[in-house]
């Protein structure tokens, strides 16, 4: 045997109580050890369920104005939708300019719908562009985009151009190109 183990072995001859307890003292220094891993991993998974607990409670506390707001959504969707043009419809879209013409009493000289482009990846909806030119008082142009903005369709005015009309009848020319909201 070697040599220089030679007086551990004496050690553990003389005092066989010392190596046992020794050695019960070194497992559970390694089983305290690993017990200690264990409840870190057991208090950090029970962190995670209360946190997740109290984040219910508090969608569970707020159920009655979640569907509430819900609902309020749902009905902007479908007044949305209820009010889309259909592209192809060209008589319905023209009419809707006509009807604004009726009511602000403006005069409609010129009226085209232009093509529009596709819709874009992800947008459920679609942009209809739209030309057109009026005449009449300055009232009754304020009167018209009035009507225009406030009605029931969707529309973006794009450009605009505000140019005198005819002098002796003091008119005032607007030309526009708006773009209404449509189904794909």
């Amino acid at each position: 045997m070697n040599e220089s183990l030679q007086p551990l072995f004496t050690a553990v001859r003389r005092a066989p109580s010392l190596v046992f307890c020794l050695t019960v003292f070194v497992l559970l220094c390694i089983a305290n050890y690993f017990l200690w891993k264990h409840y870190q991993a057991i208090t950090a998974a029970h962190e995670e369920v209360r946190r997740n607990g109290e984040k219910m409670f508090s969608a569970l506390s707020s159920h009655n104005r979640l569907v509430t707001e819900l609902g309020t959504v749902d009905d902007a969707i479908k007044r949305i939708d209820q009010n889309l043009i259909a592209e192809g419809d060209l008589a319905e879209n023209q009419g809707y300019f006509y009807q604004l013409e009726t009511l602000s009493r403006v005069r409609l000289t010129q009226l085209t719908q232009l093509s529009s482009q596709p819709a874009g990846e992800g947008n459920p909806y679609k942009s209809v562009p739209f030309s057109l030119r009026t005449t009449g008082s300055f009232p009754q142009l304020i009167s018209f985009l009035r009507e225009l903005e406030s009605g029931p369709r969707l529309l973006r005015i794009r450009t605009f151009d505000l140019g005198r009309g005819d002098a002796r009848t003091k008119t005032v020319s607007l030309s526009l190109t708006v773009e209404l909201l449509a189904s794909p």
